[in-house]
């Protein structure tokens, strides 16, 4: 990969991030201060989008991601967000699961993250 396509898919990740993050924020105050389902319904879309789209520039790169722990941690979430979508009224509990997963598997070591559920091992 040359180092305009390694720049070009960093800042598409960071990018995406970015956008995924303000939209957890605008879910995330919707749902917790109880805001109409219409002020927070667009960020919700962008989560699932940007989340989508993360989660498919993963897969390309290392198809392996989908059976890692991290990869079933995100597909995870991303299922939580469409019922979150679907099911309003649990919007709190699923919320905050999502924000649980989110944070433990970003700080767990690699080995934890790397762990292949299909495998049994660590795959790099």
């Amino acid at each position: 990969m040359s180092a305009d396509q390694t720049d070009l898919k960093r800042w598409t990740r960071i990018s995406l991030r970015t956008l995924h993050l303000i939209a957890v924020a605008g879910v995330g105050g919707g749902i917790l201060f109880g805001l109409a389902e219409d002020l927070w319904r667009g960020y919700w879309w962008l989560a699932l989008t940007s989340g989508g789209l993360m989660m498919l520039m993963d897969l390309v790169s290392s198809p392996v991601w989908l059976v890692q722990v991290r990869g079933v941690a995100i597909v995870t979430k991303l299922f939580l967000l469409v019922l979150l979508g679907l099911f309003p009224q649990w919007g709190r509990i699923l919320l905050v699961t999502v924000i649980v997963i989110s944070g433990a598997i970003s700080h767990a070591p690699g080995k934890v993250r790397y762990y292949s559920l299909l495998h049994r091992r660590v795959i790099n």
